[in-house]
């Protein structure tokens, strides 16, 4: 009976080695898969209403926030031609001048023969057709309504150059570090505040570039108003405790019982702020750095003057 017993038992010990030993030989030779790993290609990329299938030879400009992005941005080499209205450190004056959005011209635009013509504006459609019947592409980029939508328009630009490649981040942001330095630093300096565009009393909502600009600097009380302006009582309404005008603007066209007035808080803008906001840049730091300076200059005694 012990015999048995034994034989059974050493059958079975044989036949779980046996199993083992195959288990073994498929964990040491398992099967290699070859995986291929595609590179990213830097083109093609849509702008706009036009495909990018390589960077543009020469390009010339109808804006001059769009001129200053891509000098900014290092392809000032690139450039043929700009508008009667560009200029930035270091422009050549050999670049053809190619008149304006409003007014281009298709003369001197068809002789500089780019490869990209770029504008904020529309482009009369008789002169599209005489500037691309020439070859020279057209590409309209409308100016940017947020911060969020000038950065949109710093990708954009380095990308009709290079491409979307590994380097765009990073180029895009060292344009802004002035800027988010300076939200940084005045992050609420504006409390509750309102921008008041013209002596009629139309606001900047934060569907407007410069309501949404100011938005990273305090809170817009006019931000869900209605219309484009403000009767004079419900501006007393919200009663804001910082006002922003226009440099051609009278504090005295403002209802003389409101605080920010009472308070000596209504802030002029210059011209040289207007147009940084008009024509957005990353230069637009610049005009945080004028509220500050202007708040610290209210905190102090000074006359009116008017």
């Amino acid at each position: 009976m012990k015999v048995k017993i034994f034989a059974a038992v050493l059958a079975a010990a044989m036949t779980l080695t046996a199993f083992a030993g195959c288990a073994q030989v498929e964990e040491e030779a398992p099967e290699v898969t070859e995986v291929t790993v595609e590179e990213v290609q830097p083109y093609p990329v849509t702008i706009g209403s036009l495909v990018f299938n390589a960077a543009p030879e020469t390009v010339g400009s109808l804006s001059p926030a769009i001129t200053d992005i891509i000098a900014e941005l290092g392809f000032a080499d690139k450039l043929a031609g700009v508008s009667s209205y560009c200029s930035f450190d270091g422009m050549p004056s050999t670049l053809a001048d190619l008149g304006s959005s409003a007014n281009p011209d298709a003369d001197a635009i068809i002789k500089a023969a780019p490869g990209l013509l770029i504008s904020h504006s529309p482009i009369a459609k008789k002169d599209i057709t005489a500037i691309e019947s020439a070859g020279t592409r057209v590409l309209i980029i409308p100016a940017p309504t947020s911060v969020d939508g000038l950065y949109a328009l710093y990708h954009d630009i380095y990308r009709v150059f290079c491409g979307s490649d590994e380097n765009e981040d990073a180029a895009v942001s060292s344009c802004f570090e002035k800027l988010e330095r300076s939200f940084a630093n005045y992050d609420g300096i504006l409390g509750n505040y309102v921008y008041i565009m013209s002596s009629k009393l139309a606001f900047a909502s934060d569907s407007s570039f410069g309501g949404d600009f100011f938005s990273h600097l305090g809170k817009n009380a006019a931000a869900e108003e209605e219309g484009i302006s403000l009767t004079k009582e419900r501006l007393l309404e919200l009663d804001p405790e910082y006002i922003i005008i226009p440099s051609g603007m009278k504090i005295s066209r403002l209802p003389e019982d409101l605080s920010a007035v009472q308070n000596n808080k209504v802030i002029r803008l210059d011209k040289e702020t207007e147009q940084l906001l008009e024509r957005p840049t990353s230069e637009v730091y610049k005009a945080a750095d004028f509220i500050a300076a202007a708040i610290k200059a209210l905190d102090e005694p000074q006359t009116d003057g008017e």
